[in-house]
């Protein structure tokens, strides 16, 4: 374990409260990262814990409580797109896509909306960010492939990649190791751990199996019914 660098939180969430209607989702939550720091947060599927990375992204609405992000509390639409654009999200990888995408294209859209949108074209500084996140990811020989040829373990390295060139230093890992065979995910693990030290990284990572989440974490906290407690 790396542990965190210093006491400067970079996520601080405050007695959250949120729900789909009148159900309750997240009840009464508070989460305190630090910078360096890498998180666990494991719980069976409809615990609440991709709302709270809905949240955390600004596509939530809190009901109650506070969300500060980056000493950025999330107030209004405009600071939620603004933490948005600061953060690196790596979504569950459960279906492949139908239409041909080489891979430099799929990490190269990690970029859009950050550096490069409709009306700007990707500059050399994008070109070169893509080709460093693939060389870290052990992926540059496949730029040119299609995603649609992938295996599972290269899919989620492509995932992965397109976080990396966003340039963040707070990434949210949903499920990294679901679906994968056993050397995918250790491989995985161990990716995980040399990017997280190389570049400085803060995490969450959550998943409904803790096992991995040992390996790649500082903490794990359980989360049941929208609320989290210490893991025994």
């Amino acid at each position: 374990m790396i542990g965190p660098r210093n006491n400067m939180s970079v996520i601080r969430i405050e007695d959250l409260w949120s729900s789909y209607g009148r159900e309750p989702v997240l009840q009464g939550l508070s989460i305190d990262l630090k910078e360096g720091q890498s998180l666990g947060i494991a719980g069976p599927n409809g615990a609440g814990k991709t709302t709270l990375f809905k949240v955390i992204l600004g596509l939530v609405k809190p009901q109650r409580g506070r969300v500060i992000v980056l000493e950025c509390e999330l107030k209004n639409e405009k600071d939620r797109s603004w933490v948005r654009r600061q953060l690196a999200y790596v979504p569950q990888q459960s279906v492949r896509g139908k239409l041909p995408v080489s891979v430099w294209d799929a990490v190269l859209m990690g970029r859009w909306g950050k550096t490069f949108g409709f009306l700007k074209m990707p500059q050399n500084s994008d070109k070169a960010a893509v080709h460093q996140a693939l060389e870290e990811v052990g992926l540059l020989h496949k730029l040119k492939a299609d995603c649609r040829a992938l295996s599972g373990g290269e899919l989620q390295k492509v995932a992965l990649a397109r976080a990396l060139i966003r340039g963040a230093s707070i990434m949210l890992l949903d499920e990294p190791t679901t679906y994968l065979d056993h050397r995918s995910k250790e491989d995985l693990v161990e990716l995980l751990t040399r990017i997280r030290e190389e570049r400085k990284l803060s995490l969450i990572t959550i998943s409904h199996d803790p096992s991995h989440l040992e390996q790649i974490t500082d903490e794990v906290l359980q989360m049941e019914n929208g609320r989290l407690r210490e893991k025994i």
